[in-house]
This record gives structure tokens, sequence and C-alpha cells, in this order.
């Protein structure tokens, strides 16, 4: 059975798609080779996703996408806290991954996402305190789209915000959509 980063590699030598949203042809090679991942158990990409190193994403072509799409095949949330919790112990080794993960995953809340409430609010408390150790600008932005009316409440938080927003337009839009403009 392959492992999720020869699965990126193998899509990469054969040219397949890996966006998560395509309209031409719904990256069906990768997520043919994806299932079968699946086994028995049916937790076959959780599995490989725990075990996919955090840090050595980075290094692999469209990583982002490819996590993306596999993220998004995972139905129960005892698989997605699974893979989300191994994670986040090495999360500072890949900021992108973090804020990925908190944007498309995490802002959808536990019902939708799927996940546990538990994992979710980990993943904001680290992503939070990412974003105040590094002021990672995209991280920032997702925080206040997640945290919607909320992001007022971390007073160390909104400072960096406050910050970022002088120089950064993308900050102040985000701001500005949560109904939080500075």
């Amino acid at each position: 059975m392959r492992t999720f980063t020869e699965i990126i590699n193998l899509a990469e030598q054969n040219q397949w798609c890996v966006r998560p949203n395509c309209t031409t042809c719904g990256s069906h090679e990768f997520r043919e080779e994806l299932k079968k991942l699946t086994g028995e158990h049916g937790a076959g990409i959780a599995d490989a996703l725990c075990a996919t190193s955090v840090g050595a994403l980075q290094n692999l072509t469209n990583w982002d996408d490819a996590v993306h799409v596999a993220l998004g095949e995972i139905d129960e949330a005892r698989d997605m806290d699974r893979v989300l919790k191994s994670w986040l112990p090495t999360l500072q080794s890949n900021i992108e991954l973090a804020d990925l993960v908190l944007f498309y995953f995490v802002k959808r809340g536990a019902i939708f996402a799927p996940m546990s409430v538990e994992v979710l609010n980990e993943w904001i408390n680290a992503c939070k305190g990412l974003a105040i150790i590094t002021k990672h600008e995209s991280l920032l932005e997702s925080l206040i789209y997640t945290l919607g009316d909320r992001i007022g409440d971390d007073q160390e938080l909104m400072k960096i915000i406050e910050a970022a927003s002088i120089d950064s337009r993308k900050i102040r839009q985000a701001l500005e959509k949560s109904a939080n403009y500075i």
C-alpha cells in the first residue's frame, strides 16, 4: 500500500489533477488512488495522513491541494480528529497547512467539517498561537473569518491583527467583511 506522500508524487509524475474543486475532472485519478487506501476498516486515508510528516509536505508539488482533497474524502469526525490531533504537535513546521485546515475545514464548524468541537477548538487555539508568533498574513486573515465576532475576545491576537491591518489590505478587508473594522 502506498503512503500519502507517494500518492502525491505519483500524481505529479502522471500529471493528475489534484485541484479540490476541479469542474473538469473532479481530480478523479487522484481520488481513485486515495480510495485504494481505504482498506477493510475504512479509515485508510486518515491512517495515511496521520503517518505523513507535516514539515515534509511542503517539499511536494501541489501538496496543499492534495491535502485539501484528501481531507475532503474523510467522512467520520473520529477520523478527522485523529488526523488533526496527529498534526497539532508539529504544526509550527508548516503554517500553510495550519491555515489551509483552518480556512477550509475548521471554519465550517464541527457539524459540517466533520470534526469534534474539542479538536476544532484545539486547532483554533494552535492557529492563534502561531499567528501571534509569526504574524502570518493569511493565517491572521483565516482567523478573522473563522472567529467572526469572537475575534475581539483574544486581546493579544487582536493587537497583532490591528498592527497587521495597517499594511495589509487583506486583513482590512477581512475585518470589514466580518463587521469588526478597526
